[in-house]
């Protein structure tokens, strides 16, 4: 168990920077969560990861439900890492960085390290120092939070519905019926099967509303009127319980 305050125990390794290679071998791994983070928003597709391929120089990869595109040349850095949390569970992860140090895209094991090592296994590896995980919002989030408005239309409406984040270097979506939206732990939550969407409370000031034909397309925005690079779209009749001045 990990004493309180004391550094979790990690195995935070560099990989080459091949992302196709390394994302070829993410479906060796079984069922993984797959996360691309927009400023307050993260959109995570879970399954297998797999059929990718190279297209006009992007990688793609898709599934029934869900896309995800991603720009190598925009990754500066490959990161593997087992680490023991805080609350004594492991996690196994790849993390593809920018020159910043930003996650452009995370692929995050869900069967283990042993079937997570397997499928690196061969790729040259070199140590590397622990980094703690992103600090979580802690501010509060109930359901009057403007950033739930169109996930709990969409919920109630039955019908089918496109979420996507875009930042640069990768942009990702899933589509399908939204399950019961979860305000709790200071974020917006939609967990199905295979899909998380974390939303922080109040990373959402306002929706940008467009429209082409018959689908309605939502576009976050922060306070400073920003896009922050989430969306949410659909069919009109996805959306009428909103009011229009949202």
């Amino acid at each position: 168990m990990t004493e309180p305050n004391a550094t979790p125990i990690s195995r935070r390794q560099s990989l080459p920077l091949e992302p196709f290679e390394i994302l070829s071998r993410v479906s060796a791994m079984g069922r993984t969560l797959v996360g691309v983070r927009a400023p307050g928003a993260l959109l995570e597709r879970i399954g297998v990861f797999d059929g990718l391929r190279l297209e006009d120089g992007l990688l793609v990869a898709e599934s029934a439900a869900a896309r995800t595109v991603i720009d190598p040349s925009v990754i500066a850095a490959i990161v593997a890492d087992v680490s023991e949390t805080p609350h004594d569970t492991v996690l196994t992860y790849v993390d593809f960085l920018d020159a910043d140090g930003v996650s452009v895209i995370k692929v995050t094991a869900l069967e283990g390290p042993e079937k997570f090592d397997a499928a690196l296994e061969g790729l040259a590896r070199a140590p590397l120092p622990y980094v703690p995980p992103l600090a979580r919002t802690t501010v509060p989030v109930d359901a009057s939070d403007i950033g739930g408005v169109p996930l709990v239309a969409a919920s109630a409406s039955g019908a089918s519905v496109t979420l996507s984040v875009r930042r640069p270097g990768a942009e990702q979506s899933w589509s399908g019926p939204l399950e019961a939206i979860k305000f709790g732990h200071s974020y917006v939550n939609v967990i199905q099967a295979d899909v998380h969407l974390h939303l922080a409370a109040r990373a959402v000031a306002a929706w940008n509303r467009a429209v082409v034909g018959e689908t309605l397309t939502f576009s976050a925005a922060d306070e400073a009127g920003q896009p922050i690079g989430l969306a949410v779209s659909g069919p009109r009749n996805a959306f009428e319980a909103m009011a229009e001045t949202v």
